[in-house]
């Protein structure tokens, strides 16, 4: 019995390590999961996205400006992100995740805060550059408005910021990497604006 709790208490201690959960949502999704890491891991992601929906309502009134500029001293980003409280302003993880975002903004150059937000004119524009370039392809119509939607959406989530992958782990994209950090911080976290600048 010993040496299950003391498994246990390894496997809790290492899902911290990999997601900064508390101990209790640790042992409960290993629970939830039956002491599988991966499942853990899957559950914990859940979560955090349940959370993060919760917490959208909320009014952010406070928060950081952040900037990064590259060292070449050429490129630069400035980004406005807003939470609900002057403590999680202040709040070192909070901080960091505004300059990261600006990095990510200089590096991967994002014309748009997320597809939802693209103006519709501009959709249309590539929508009419997408349908000239398969016009000579002679496909069915409905064929033709798939694929032109499949372009259109792969297009603009890829100049996105939301949906692009986070430049310092393309494994996961800004917009869940805010959801995490909305998860973990316990605040609702919003992107103000950004921009990039380059010479």
């Amino acid at each position: 019995m010993k040496k299950s709790a003391k498994i246990a208490a390894a496997e809790i201690k290492k899902l911290r390590e990999k997601t900064g959960a508390s101990v209790m949502e640790c042992r409960n999704a290993l629970s939830e999961s039956g002491g599988n890491i991966e499942k853990a891991l899957e559950y914990l992601k859940k979560r955090g996205n349940e959370k993060a929906l919760k917490k959208a309502e909320r009014k952010t009134s406070e928060g950081v400006v952040a900037t990064y500029i590259h060292s070449n001293k050429k490129i630069g980003a400035m980004v406005e992100l807003l939470c609900e409280t002057d403590f999680v302003a202040r709040n070192v993880e909070f901080q960091e995740l505004a300059r990261d975002l600006a990095m990510h903004i200089a590096a991967m150059n994002p014309k748009y805060e997320s597809v939802e937000k693209v103006p519709q004119i501009d959709r249309e524009e590539y929508e009419e550059i997408a349908r000239a370039e398969i016009a000579s392809e002679k496909k069915p119509a409905e064929i033709v408005k798939k694929i032109i939607a499949g372009k259109t959406k792969k297009y603009f989530s890829d100049i996105s910021l939301m949906s692009q992958a986070f430049v310092k782990n393309p494994q996961i994209s800004v917009g869940n990497l805010i959801k995490e950090k909305i998860a973990k911080i316990g605040e609702n976290i919003q992107l103000g604006n950004f921009a990039r600048f380059s010479i």
